[in-house]
């Protein structure tokens, strides 16, 4: 089960505001996004378990909203395949900043689609 609430970096925090700024969704609609980017891309998995010492504070169901069961499967999936030992948080974290790595490149919410239309 997924943490009532989930420990952001102020880096991870301000890097989602700051696209946030750019293509007008929400931090916790690009938090998704990015989580969504780095489950599709487990080649580059890895856990940053190092606790961040600011933090922000945003709650699970905030964060994930009526999609909460979908993620925590996903995610949970993404531990067994990965065969990752981590705290959870770590692991959200973790994937949400490599996913908003991915996003670096967005100038404008039409940058996004490049994330939609990809084939597999």
């Amino acid at each position: 089960m997924f943490p009532s609430r989930i420990y952001l970096s102020k880096k991870t925090w301000d890097r989602l505001q700051y696209m946030q700024t750019k293509t007008r969704l929400t931090p916790n609609v690009i938090a998704r996004i990015a989580i969504s980017l780095s489950l599709r891309d487990t080649r580059t998995a890895s856990i940053n378990d190092n606790k961040p010492e600011e933090t922000h504070v945003i709650n699970r169901d905030v964060l994930f909203g009526d999609q909460e069961k979908a993620y925590e499967a996903l995610i949970r999936q993404f531990c067994s395949e990965q065969a990752v030992k981590a705290d959870i948080q770590d692991i959200i974290r973790s994937l949400i900043d490599g996913g908003l790595h991915k996003m670096g490149h967005v100038k404008n919410i039409l940058g996004m689609h490049t994330f939609f239309s990809q084939e597999f």
